[in-house]
């Protein structure tokens, strides 16, 4: 008998232990700190569409855990009107509901896209995201598909850097062929673009070129970079995000980096908005010609600066720059710059955000690494018939060692927001000080002049010799005013 119940016993608990471990692998994962696994954080759907047509593209759900796991929720964030459609674990829908994956194990989602490349009205990019809701948490996947025929330009290298000695892989697109983006379809840039020694990049008439978040044109030594619009159509370089909120949004990319001995670089009838930065330039690459000539240019709406320059040399003539959130224009290090016809127009404004730096600023020295003041002198800074305006008191700042180190500049026949002129007069010839310059609309990025501008008719004719039309082809012959823009009658449905 005794035997009996100690047999009996045994049954006894190795049933227990059974429904025990039963139970366990019923009983899903509930922890709110439980996390899933994506093959990858996003995916992008690069295919360049001809005609309407669909892309597949997947990626696979991993589950790390020793338990099971119940996906309550699987959808599109678009909802209905969603471009994308999914299928997870071979379940399809817009939403799907309670996905199981098992302990150490894994699903695969597939993704679907189809686009119509030649319709208008789709946006450029197509964005959405599959959102995984488990224990109470939300995790994502980003999409991302062109939605109209476009030239892709994506990294095809990576390497190394090294930042504080900590190795750094980066992923770049390097072109290392003389190479022309035409106007025929959009350019869409994804991450950093880099032009190799010795090549040079053409840009043609009506060519729009779109930069993904944090994307960036960067030119090597003794690269080229060569823009030619026209006035009927010039070359955009903006953002990809095209929605009516985003049109004049700074911030959405990054910049053009002209790098040190990077030489004869041309950019004519463009318009550069929405960065970071627009312009970067380093050093002077040639000394028998300037390194920038800018003609007939808008630069307008970046998180920083406009034309951030060091120790350059720059022609600009008939260039606006406008609404930038630090400096307009920043000539750091010396160098050499002659700016003729320039409205600068700085009255940038974002919710929570004041610019309080001034909108040009002068800089000929820097500190090095034994605290030794180095100097880099100008050999030459001149603005005529200039315009430099905006919401601030003071627009130019001298930051110059020694302070009275102001050989070579000059502001002539120029309207300027500033007080300088009171202990540096001899600066300004023939200028006028702190008057309002009366633009159309500097809300809209509309610097035209109104017919009671102070800037009209006080040009120098001599100044303006060479630039007969005015950035909008306006002829400067009758009468010559200050700034990018000649006054003429606006007709209320002009654009």
């Amino acid at each position: 008998m005794q035997r009996f119940f100690s047999l009996l016993a045994v049954i006894i608990s190795f049933i227990i232990i059974m429904q025990i471990q039963s139970c366990r692998q019923d009983d899903f994962d509930t922890s709110p700190s439980l996390r899933l696994e994506f093959s990858a954080d996003s995916l992008l759907f690069d295919t360049v569409f001809t005609t309407v047509g669909s892309s597949t593209r997947y990626f696979k759900v991993y589950n790390r855990n020793n338990s099971r796991v119940n996906i309550s929720r699987l959808e599109l964030g678009g909802g209905t009107s969603s471009y994308f459609r999914i299928n997870a674990d071979g379940r399809s829908g817009n939403v799907i509901q309670d996905i199981e994956i098992g302990p150490r194990d894994s699903i695969f989602v597939f993704v679907e896209v189809t686009v119509d490349p030649v319709n208008q009205d789709l946006p450029l990019i197509i964005s959405d995201s599959v959102l995984f809701y488990i224990n109470n948490n939300l995790q994502d996947v980003k999409l991302v598909a062109w939605g109209q025929d476009a030239y892709f330009i994506r990294p095809n290298f990576q390497d190394t850097i090294y930042v504080d000695d900590e190795p750094v892989p980066i992923e770049y697109h390097l072109i290392t062929e003389n190479m022309i983006w035409s106007g025929l379809k959009p350019w869409v840039v994804y991450g950093l673009v880099l032009v190799a020694p010795d090549v040079t990049l053409r840009v043609e008439e009506g060519a729009k070129i779109h930069f993904h978040n944090q994307s960036a044109l960067i030119f090597l030594s003794r690269s080229s970079f060569q823009v030619e619009g026209t006035s009927e159509d010039p070359i955009i370089f903006q953002g990809d995000r095209l929605e009516s909120d985003y049109q004049n949004l700074p911030g959405q990319w990054g910049y053009i980096w002209l790098t040190a001995e990077s030489r004869n670089h041309k950019i004519e009838n463009a318009i550069i908005k929405n960065a970071t930065y627009g312009i970067v330039m380093d050093s002077i690459g040639s000394l028998t010609e300037p390194t920038l000539r800018i003609r007939n240019t808008i630069i307008k709406n970046m998180d920083q600066t406009g034309l951030e320059l060091r120790g350059a040399w720059v022609e600009a003539r008939n260039l606006v720059v406008a609404n930038c959130g630090v400096h307009a224009i920043y000539m750091g290090l010396g160098g050499s710059y002659d700016f003729r016809h320039v409205t600068v127009g700085n009255y940038y404004s974002l919710p929570g955000t004041i610019r309080q730096t001034p909108s040009i600023v002068f800089n000929n020295y820097y500190i090095d690494t034994t605290n030794t003041v180095q100097v880099r002198e100008f050999d030459k800074a001149y603005f005529g018939n200039s315009i430099i305006y905006g919401s601030l008191q003071e627009e130019i700042l001298l930051d110059l060692y020694p302070d009275n180190s102001v050989a070579g500049f000059t502001f002539d026949h120029s309207l300027v927001r500033t007080s300088i002129h009171n202990s540096l007069g001899h600066l300004f010839e023939n200028s006028l000080f702190n008057q309002q310059p009366r633009f159309l609309d500097s809300g809209q990025n509309d610097y035209r002049l109104r017919e009671d501008s102070p800037a009209i008719g006080e040009g120098d004719p001599n100044i303006a010799i060479d630039i007969p039309y005015d950035i909008l082809g306006n002829s400067r012959l009758e009468r010559v005013d200050i700034g990018a823009y000649q006054y003429y009658e606006i007709e209320e449905d002009s654009d």
